[in-house]
Protein backbone atom coordinates (compact mmCIF):
# COMPACT_ATOMS: atom_id res chain seq x y z
CA UNK A 1 0.00 0.00 0.00
CA UNK A 2 2.93 1.90 0.56
CA UNK A 3 3.06 2.38 -3.53
CA UNK A 4 -0.30 3.60 -3.85
CA UNK A 5 0.53 6.47 -0.89
CA UNK A 6 3.39 7.63 -2.98
CA UNK A 7 2.04 7.86 -6.26
CA UNK A 8 -0.91 9.76 -4.76
CA UNK A 9 1.36 11.96 -3.69
CA UNK A 10 3.39 12.39 -6.49
CA UNK A 11 -0.13 12.70 -8.45
CA UNK A 12 -1.26 15.58 -6.08
CA UNK A 13 2.32 17.08 -6.85
CA UNK A 14 1.79 17.12 -10.19
CA UNK A 15 -1.66 18.24 -10.38
CA UNK A 16 -0.74 21.83 -8.23
CA UNK A 17 2.53 22.29 -10.51
CA UNK A 18 0.47 21.39 -13.51
CA UNK A 19 -2.63 24.04 -12.34
CA UNK A 20 0.31 26.55 -11.26
CA UNK A 21 2.07 26.64 -14.69
CA UNK A 22 -0.89 26.47 -17.30
CA UNK A 23 -3.72 28.55 -17.57
CA UNK A 24 -6.02 25.12 -19.60
CA UNK A 25 -4.75 22.74 -17.16
CA UNK A 26 -7.82 20.39 -16.88
CA UNK A 27 -8.11 17.44 -13.61
CA UNK A 28 -8.79 15.15 -15.36
CA UNK A 29 -5.65 14.61 -17.24
CA UNK A 30 -4.29 14.26 -13.61
CA UNK A 31 -6.66 11.89 -12.18
CA UNK A 32 -6.39 9.57 -15.52
CA UNK A 33 -2.61 8.88 -14.42
CA UNK A 34 -4.30 8.20 -11.18
CA UNK A 35 -6.56 5.90 -12.99
CA UNK A 36 -4.16 4.05 -14.71
CA UNK A 37 -2.46 3.29 -12.17
CA UNK A 38 -4.80 1.96 -10.52
CA UNK A 39 -5.69 -0.23 -13.43
CA UNK A 40 -2.31 -1.47 -13.53
CA UNK A 41 -2.26 -2.24 -9.78
CA UNK A 42 -5.17 -4.21 -9.84
CA UNK A 43 -4.53 -6.44 -12.75
CA UNK A 44 -1.39 -7.22 -11.13
CA UNK A 45 -3.07 -7.91 -7.67
CA UNK A 46 -6.10 -10.09 -9.70
CA UNK A 47 -3.15 -11.96 -11.45
CA UNK A 48 -1.12 -12.28 -7.91
CA UNK A 49 -4.42 -14.00 -6.45
CA UNK A 50 -5.40 -16.44 -9.29
CA UNK A 51 -2.09 -17.54 -9.54
CA UNK A 52 -1.94 -18.43 -5.66
CA UNK A 53 -5.02 -20.56 -5.87
CA UNK A 54 -3.94 -23.20 -8.12
CA UNK A 55 -2.03 -25.64 -6.92
CA UNK A 56 1.69 -26.66 -8.02
CA UNK A 57 2.57 -23.39 -9.15
CA UNK A 58 5.27 -22.63 -6.74
CA UNK A 59 6.61 -24.92 -4.00
CA UNK A 60 4.59 -22.77 -1.16
CA UNK A 61 3.03 -19.31 -2.30
CA UNK A 62 4.44 -16.34 -3.22
CA UNK A 63 4.07 -13.33 -5.21
CA UNK A 64 4.06 -14.23 -9.46
CA UNK A 65 4.94 -10.50 -10.21
CA UNK A 66 7.02 -6.88 -9.16
CA UNK A 67 4.32 -4.99 -9.36
CA UNK A 68 2.32 -6.72 -6.89
CA UNK A 69 5.81 -7.16 -4.52
CA UNK A 70 5.85 -3.99 -4.71
CA UNK A 71 2.37 -3.17 -2.85
CA UNK A 72 2.60 -6.33 -0.77
CA UNK A 73 6.26 -6.41 0.11
CA UNK A 74 8.19 -9.35 2.70
CA UNK A 75 6.09 -7.38 5.75
CA UNK A 76 3.58 -9.81 5.73
CA UNK A 77 3.47 -13.66 5.91
CA UNK A 78 1.71 -14.26 2.91
CA UNK A 79 -1.32 -16.36 2.14
CA UNK A 80 -4.67 -16.32 -0.45
CA UNK A 81 -6.53 -14.93 1.99
CA UNK A 82 -4.01 -11.66 2.27
CA UNK A 83 -3.76 -11.58 -1.68
CA UNK A 84 -7.39 -11.31 -1.60
CA UNK A 85 -7.48 -8.67 0.64
CA UNK A 86 -4.82 -6.54 -1.28
CA UNK A 87 -7.09 -7.21 -4.70
CA UNK A 88 -10.29 -6.15 -2.98
CA UNK A 89 -9.06 -2.67 -1.02
CA UNK A 90 -7.60 -2.33 -5.10
CA UNK A 91 -10.50 -2.85 -6.64
CA UNK A 92 -12.25 -0.45 -4.11
CA UNK A 93 -9.45 2.04 -4.93
CA UNK A 94 -10.20 1.68 -8.91
CA UNK A 95 -13.39 2.22 -8.58
CA UNK A 96 -13.07 5.47 -6.50
CA UNK A 97 -10.75 6.30 -9.39
CA UNK A 98 -13.11 5.67 -12.19
CA UNK A 99 -15.91 8.08 -10.20
CA UNK A 100 -13.62 10.82 -9.53
CA UNK A 101 -12.26 11.04 -13.52
CA UNK A 102 -15.98 10.56 -14.65
CA UNK A 103 -16.71 13.07 -11.89
CA UNK A 104 -14.04 15.04 -13.14
CA UNK A 105 -14.86 14.59 -17.15
CA UNK A 106 -19.07 15.82 -16.23
CA UNK A 107 -17.57 18.72 -14.34
CA UNK A 108 -15.00 20.20 -16.52
CA UNK A 109 -17.60 20.38 -19.68
CA UNK A 110 -20.14 21.82 -17.48
CA UNK A 111 -17.42 24.21 -17.18
CA UNK A 112 -16.28 24.55 -20.51
CA UNK A 113 -20.12 25.28 -21.65
CA UNK A 114 -20.84 27.89 -18.90
CA UNK A 115 -17.79 29.54 -20.05
CA UNK A 116 -18.27 28.92 -23.77
CA UNK A 117 -22.08 30.48 -23.12
CA UNK A 118 -20.42 33.56 -21.78
CA UNK A 119 -17.77 34.22 -24.16
CA UNK A 120 -19.80 33.18 -27.38
CA UNK A 121 -17.56 30.37 -28.66
CA UNK A 122 -17.35 26.88 -28.01
CA UNK A 123 -15.81 24.73 -25.25
CA UNK A 124 -13.12 21.60 -24.79
CA UNK A 125 -14.10 18.49 -23.34
CA UNK A 126 -9.98 17.64 -22.11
Amino acid sequence: MMVFVISILIISWLYIYLYKISDNFKFSKTTLIFLLLSITANISLAQNYTKSLIPGVHDGIGISNKIAYWIITDDHTWSAELFLNYYDRSTTLLIIAILLFVFSIVIESRLNSVSARESGGTGTLI
